[in-house]
């Protein structure tokens, strides 16, 4: 991944979250994410019972697009398509809650929740997009 992308994934807490439901229809969500570099993982912690997850609860993966840099300050974007699933295995879970409680400790506080859930997106697809420029800098996964 680009060091500029990752810049902005360090910076930012938030990002729009796209989920499809199980009726096929998508539903975006505004919630904080952390992430692994290596490889390219996003996380974000919910409630079981919240409307993104409609459609992960038996563990299957769905599709999702992620999106950041809303600000026209900085006039930097980001750009995510790719899976989603719930994150089951304890092993695995244990690590990511160490990287977003890392992010976002006063999230720590739903750590034994029965409710919360941790989602796991990985991207198949990218752009990060630098408007500062002329003409604007665009870097995909595509090339």
């Amino acid at each position: 991944m680009n060091q500029d992308a990752l810049r902005l994934l360090d910076k930012h807490p938030v990002c729009s979250l796209t989920t499809l439901l199980k009726d096929g229809s998508p539903h975006a969500a505004a919630v904080h994410f952390s992430y692994s570099a290596e490889p390219l993982e996003l996380y974000f912690s919910t409630s079981r019972t919240s409307k993104k997850c409609e459609a992960l609860l038996d563990g299957s993966a769905t599709k999702a697009s992620v999106a950041l840099g809303f600000s026209e300050e900085e006039w930097l974007t980001l750009q995510l398509d790719g899976e989603i699933k719930s994150v089951t295995d304890p092993a695995e879970l244990s690590r990511i809650q160490t990287i977003h409680y890392a992010k976002h400790p006063r999230a720590a506080k739903f750590k034994d929740d029965p409710e919360t859930l941790f989602l796991k997106f990985t991207p198949t697809w990218w752009r990060y997009t630098d408007y500062n420029t002329v003409p604007e800098t665009v870097v995909s996964s595509e090339g």
